[in-house]
C-alpha cells in the first residue's frame, strides 16, 4: 500500500476533543507539513498546527506517533488530538486532503490494513465489528 489514509476517529459534531488519525508511509511527513516538530514514538507532544500555505495557526493539539511496529494498522500512524470545533476539524481534514499521497479513508479501512499487516486475524476483525455495533452490555 503506497497511499496514506486519514479520517476523523471520533463522532462528528462539537466536542471538547476530536481525534484525527493518519496511517501510512506519509503520516509523519503530513504532521510535519502541518508544523509539528520532532515526534518521539509513543510520546504525547503538544504541537502548534499551522496552515502550510500561509502559516496561520489552526490549533494547538496533542500528537502521538505510533511507529509501524507498534501501531494498530502495522503502518506509521499519527494521532492528532485537537479541539473538537467543527471549524478546526474541517480545516485539518481539508488540508490533509490537499497533501500529495494522502486520501480520506473509507469506512473500515484502518481495520482492513490491520488485517492485511497481520495485526488482527479475521475472528478479531469480526469481534471488533460486533463490539462497535453493540447497543447493550450483553451484546
Amino acid at each position: 500500500m503506497a497511499d496514506t489514509i486519514f479520517a476523523q476517529a471520533t463522532a462528528p459534531g462539537r466536542a471538547g476533543v476530536a481525534i484525527i488519525r493518519i496511517s501510512g508511509p506519509q503520516a509523519v511527513a503530513a504532521a510535519e507539513r502541518l508544523g509539528a516538530g520532532r515526534l518521539s514514538p509513543r510520546r504525547a507532544s503538544l504541537q502548534r498546527l499551522v496552515d502550510p500555505e500561509d502559516g496561520t495557526l489552526i490549533d494547538e493539539a496533542i500528537l502521538v506517533h505510533f511507529s509501524a511496529r507498534a501501531s494498530f494498522t502495522g503502518e506509521d500512524v499519527i494521532e492528532i488530538q485537537c479541539h473538537g470545533s467543527p471549524a478546526v476539524i474541517r480545516r485539518l481534514l481539508h488540508l490533509l486532503g490537499r497533501m500529495p499521497g494522502l486520501r480520506i479513508a473509507v469506512p473500515g479501512e484502518f481495520t482492513r490494513r490491520a488485517l492485511e499487516h497481520g495485526r488482527l486475524d479475521l475472528a478479531q476483525v469480526e469481534g471488533l465489528a460486533d463490539l462497535l455495533a453493540a447497543e447493550t452490555e450483553a451484546q
